[in-house]
């Protein structure tokens, strides 16, 4: 009987043993990527600030312009101040207060529709870089892939940063 408990413990302590063994192989190869390093170089490939820019270019000389208008008015209030007559510095001051507004709510437009926008174009480049990921993974062989910053120590042969950059459609 003790034989057969001792026997029946080291088959156990066996087949542990190999369930360990197994889960401990089946998440062997593990990747990294440096995400951020590979949005700032498809974000460069593709002009993403570029491109924002050109499509915003109207509203920025818009802006500029309402700006310029405001300094010579400024300008006019200092020079020409103290010689006006107190309706027209009333009326320079509404004029001035006017373009004030003005330019604070198209800024404010302009700069909510360029975050929206850059947000739209990270969006774009996240999922082409996720795609890249997981075609280089599987081609690859990497059960696990994780982002550089998750890493304290790796194996340089791990990193796929390089082939998911150049992987990218």
């Amino acid at each position: 009987m003790k034989q057969w408990i001792k026997a029946a413990g080291l088959g156990l302590v066996i087949l542990s043993s190999s369930m360990y063994a197994q889960a401990a192989e089946a998440a062997q190869k593990v990747g990294y990527v440096a995400t951020a390093q590979a949005m700032q170089q498809l974000a460069q490939r593709y002009g993403v600030a570029e491109k924002l820019r050109g499509e915003f270019k109207d509203r920025i000389d818009e802006l500029r312009g309402i700006e310029s208008r405001m300094k010579t008015k400024v300008d006019k209030m200092k020079r020409d101040g103290e010689l006006m007559s107190s309706s027209e510095r009333t009326k320079l001051q509404r004029e001035m207060q006017s373009l004030e507004s003005d330019y604070k709510l198209k800024a404010q437009a302009l700069q909510e529709d360029q975050r929206r926008r850059g947000a739209e174009e990270e969006q774009k480049l996240v999922q082409k870089i996720r795609q890249a990921i997981q075609d280089v993974a599987k081609r690859e062989g990497y059960d696990m892939v994780i982002d550089a910053n998750a890493v304290l120590h790796a194996n340089p042969q791990d990193d796929l940063s390089s082939k998911v950059i150049s992987a990218v459609k």
